[in-house]
Order: structure tokens, then sequence, then C-alpha cells
């Protein structure tokens, strides 16, 4: 008690010597348990022309009071031609009885000025009590911390690495099997293929540019125009024409309903493809180009039309509507 007594008189003589004019220290209480925090209000109020110091603090006040956290310094400019500089300390203590909060040193400098003022707080007053004990009861137990449900934030890094895992795991299994299989790491995607006729068409064209048979080269010639047109009927019709010799195609094409003059065309040139391959027969000029001619024409007459329904209801409708003008 008389320890504290001292500091109550000392923080009295300190209250009426210091020197506050235009600074002040506030707290929003003067007892807390030890333990507990304070918020210290510093505010300095000057000239908008001077420059003002704030004290600097480290991790204490004294030995007493430690510091939790501070603020910034704000500033702001009234109408008078003053400014305010503000900043917030939360402290604490861990020693009960009387701890005086001392004056705080602040700093007044003109501008371009090296000399300056010191101006002092007010002195405070915190006290700090101990938590009660009440010895008559038995000791308890120490309460564990109480267990908390688990958040989609705590699982979501678990979850994210296990995918990755996965993936990387996939990516090195997909590796070594195509690597095995002797196949590339990605694999490019086919162009769709053309329908027969547009095909067939494209090669016989390309096999007229090559001018074989004015080379002489007659068998090649007429080996890869039969060719061209086994592939063909293969796609349109589904006939194993390659397999075929020349009746059996013509045999299966009548049963598909094919035209007769369509056949005919076709005949031709696979008779004349036979003379030239199996007898060694010769071929004329016009025998050879007809023969790619007759061809082209067979193609032509029997390929596959797909007929858009839609497409030609609409043509039908405006056909309608110019009739009934």
């Amino acid at each position: 008690m008389r320890n504290n007594w001292i500091l109550i008189i000392l923080f009295l003589a300190l209250s009426w010597t210091s020197s506050a004019q235009n600074v002040s220290v506030s707290s929003d209480t003067n007892a807390i348990l030890i333990g507990e925090q304070v918020k210290l209000d510093l505010k300095y109020n000057l000239p908008a022309e001077k420059l003002g110091l704030f004290p600097v603090f480290n991790d204490t006040i004294t030995s007493y009071l430690e510091i939790v956290s501070k603020s910034t310094i704000d500033t702001t400019f009234t109408e008078d031609g003053q400014q305010l500089l503000q900043q917030q300390l939360v402290i604490t203590s861990f020693d009960t009885g009387y701890h005086i909060i001392p004056p705080l040193p602040f700093g007044l400098m003109e501008k371009g000025d090296t000399t300056f003022q010191i101006l002092q707080s007010q002195p405070l007053l915190l006290n700090v009590f101990t938590v009660e004990v009440d010895t008559t009861k038995d000791i308890k137990p120490i309460v564990r911390p109480m267990a908390e449900p688990y958040t989609i934030d705590e699982f979501l890094p678990w979850i994210v690495g296990v995918f990755f895992l996965g993936l990387a795991i996939f990516a090195i299994f997909y590796f070594i099997k195509r690597r095995k299989k002797n196949k590339p790491l990605f694999q490019k995607k086919e162009k769709p293929a053309l329908p027969a006729h547009e095909q067939a068409i494209i090669d016989l064209e390309t096999l007229r540019l090559k001018k074989l048979w004015q080379q002489d080269r007659l068998k090649e010639y007429h080996t890869e125009l039969i060719d061209i047109i086994r592939v063909y009927i293969e796609g349109r019709y589904g006939i194993q024409a390659a397999e075929m010799v020349t009746h059996e195609i013509m045999d299966s094409l009548k049963k598909e309903n094919v035209n007769s003059e369509a056949l005919q065309k076709l005949y031709a040139s696979l008779q004349l493809s036979d003379l030239v391959k199996f007898a060694k027969s010769g071929a004329s000029a016009i025998e050879n180009d007809t023969s790619l001619n007759n061809c082209t024409d067979f193609v032509n007459e029997t390929k596959k039309v797909v007929v858009k329904v839609e497409q030609e209801a609409k043509q039908v409708e405006v056909k309608e509507d110019k009739d009934v003008q």
C-alpha cells in the first residue's frame, strides 16, 4: 500500500509540472485485468506551417508496459490553419499494481530550422488488477482447447495437391504406354475423309495430269485407273471390288440397280485394262483417253447425292408463293 501511495503522489507531481499545451495522450480505461489491452490515443495540434515530431517507440513504454501494436501517424489539416497529428497505441501489462504512463515527448520545429522545441504530454495512471482465485475450491484440471470443425480452406490445398499428383502419374503412364507402342505423344487430328465420288474425281484428274501412257507406261496407267474405280465402288456401294475380277464387279453392280449406260462405260474401261495388263495388247491414244473419260462419267452418274429436306421444303414454299402471286 505504501508503494502505491508513493506512485500516486509521483503521478500528481508529474501532472502538475508537465507542459502539455498542444499535445494530449488519453486512454479508453485506467483499470484492467492483468494481460488485458488498453488503447492510447496520441494527438498533436500545431500550426500548419510547422513540423511536428512524434515520440519513437520500440516494444515497450516502460519496463511494466508493453506495446502490442501501433498505427501510422495520421495528418489532418483544418480550415483555421492548423494541422492535427494522430496515432493510436495498444498496450498491455503483465504486472499487477499502479503503473504510470510517463509524459511522452513531442517535438516542434520551424520549417527550414534545425532546432526544435520539446513538448510533453500529461502522465496517465493505469491500475492492473489480478484475477481473484478462490482457494477454498479444489483445483480443476486444465481445460483443453475446443475442437473446431474443418473448413474447405483447410482441405483445398490437399485436394489441389492430390489432383495434380494424379495428373502427373497419369501423364507418366500415358507417355510410357505411347513410347512402348512407338506412337507420338500427341496424335494429330485427322481430317474427315472426302465423299467417295469427290475423292475419285480428284484421283482421276491427278492421273490425267501424270500423262503416263504418253510416256509409254501404258500398263501402269490402266492399273492405276482401275484401282481408282475399285476404291470408289467399295466406298460407294460397300462392294469389295479390290478382290474381284471384271465379271464379278459387273454382277455385283447389277444387283445395286446401276443404270445400264453407266455399266457399259465401266465395262469398256475394265475390258481394255484387262487386255493391256494380261493380254499385253496395245491401246491407241483415243482408247486411253476414252477409258479415263468413261470412268469419270461412271463416277458422276452413280455418285451418292445427299438431299437436304429442309432446303427443298423452303424452295417449294418459295415456288408456291410465286405461283400464288
